[in-house]
């Protein structure tokens, strides 16, 4: 129990100090019990108090209470100031709010509260959360207007929300952005970047950024390597998808499911099915459940290296594994069977796509058809190319 006195100064401090030291160990719910046993007892509150509340809640992660704690705050007609916007703010960017986020900026300024650095950068991160690239670029501006300097975690949020959005070039321009403006981008804005440049197939830049990092005496971390890897696989660059991977190693870090996913997709691009069922292999054997994307591109380069008996044993490891294939693991099946000639199993898993409540496109049927035209079922064909449905044989 709190001594705090009704209405005593001393009570009013001991009070705030308790919700404070809630709020750095993240105990929001003890934050929110406090204030109201305040009130309870009557002491005069202070909009500190419910900021102290609000921060609580929004380091647990419970945006709803911290925007309902202002709003009390509000209610009880203590004017809001710059530090109470912000604690909203970043409420609104913790729970992925972007919205909401912005609608608590454009009341600041109704209030003639003058936005500060920590208010620009909340925003601009609760827009990349949200993906939101427009918005988050718009907040920078104003930022530049209102004669307020971007700085890291501003530029960061601003490049990772043009990642979301693949403007690979727009990341970019940021980036540069950055060292004219004397910040040192950190592992995280390069990380942002590269994904860019993956997501706008552009591996060279990625690569270039990659470079970049090493010479700012930056180490890369598994994020970067898995964007670069990623990047090189959309340009079909397999050799260097797979040297990326063995730099992971080299850095003394370990390659995660999305760098061995990236890998294999490379491999199955550049039609190296044994290179691609090796990294499926070392998975395993570094204890990393493949994931779906994993297995589709195993599974698609065993169609491309007309395996398509092991293209069924790894759509068959899937559901050992609890994964359930998309379409996308299908229609590579599909394919492998019908370069393998197994019209009979090509319309299996047509089927079995049905009642696995996927529907086949155009890839799938077609595939279909062009299997049941080579093991000559005609009738088969046509059923699977008016996408009929399920099939006896």
């Amino acid at each position: 129990m709190l001594d705090i006195g009704r209405g005593s100064r001393e009570g009013a401090m001991s009070l705030e100090v308790s919700i404070k030291n809630c709020g750095r160990t993240e105990q929001w719910s003890a934050a929110l019990r406090l204030l109201h046993e305040g009130l309870r007892l009557g002491v005069q509150l202070v909009p500190s108090h419910y900021i102290a509340t609000a921060s609580a809640c929004r380091k647990g992660g419970q945006w709803q209470h911290a925007l309902s704690v202002l709003s009390e705050m509000w209610k009880a007609k203590l004017e809001p100031n710059v530090i109470g916007y912000n604690a909203g703010i970043s409420a609104c960017e913790k729970g992925e709010q972007w919205q909401r986020a912005l609608a608590l900026l454009s009341e600041m300024r109704k209030a003639k509260l003058e936005p500060d650095v920590i208010t620009y950068s909340a925003g601009i991160s609760a827009c990349s959360k949200g993906e939101q690239w427009q918005p988050a670029l718009v907040l920078l501006s104003e930022m530049r207007e209102a004669k307020l300097e971007p700085n890291v975690i501003s530029y960061n949020a601003g490049i990772s929300a043009c990642s979301k959005g693949e403007q690979w070039q727009r990341a970019l321009a940021l980036l540069s952005e950055m060292w004219e403006a004397k910040l040192e981008p950190a592992v995280i804005t390069y990380s942002a970047g590269i994904s860019a440049c993956e997501k706008g197939k552009q591996w060279q830049p990625a690569l270039v950024l990659l470079s970049e990092m090493r010479e700012a005496k930056l180490e890369p971390d598994v994020i970067s390597y898995s964007a670069g890897i990623s990047a090189c696989s959309k340009g079909e660059e397999w050799q260097l998808a797979l040297a990326l991977l063995s730099d992971i190693w080299e850095a003394k870090l370990e390659p995660d499911v999305i760098s061995y996913s990236a890998g294999i997709s490379a491999c199955e691009k550049g039609e190296q099915w044994q290179r691609a069922l090796a990294l499926l292999s070392e998975m395993w054997e570094a204890k990393l459940v493949p994931n779906v994307i994993s297995y589709s591109a195993g599974i698609s380069a065993c169609e491309k290296g007309e395996l398509w008996q092991r293209a069924l044993a790894l759509l068959s490891e899937m559901w050992e594994a609890k994964l359930v294939p998309n379409v996308i693991s299908y229609n590579a099946g599909i394919s492998a069977c019908e370069k393998g000639e197994q019209w009979q199993r090509a319309l299996a898993l047509l089927s079995e796509m049905w009642e696995v409540k996927l529907e086949p496109n155009v890839i799938s049927y077609n595939a279909g058809t062009s299997a049941c035209s080579k093991g000559e079922q005609w009738q088969r064909a046509l059923a699977a190319s008016s996408g009929s449905g399920r099939w006896r044989y």
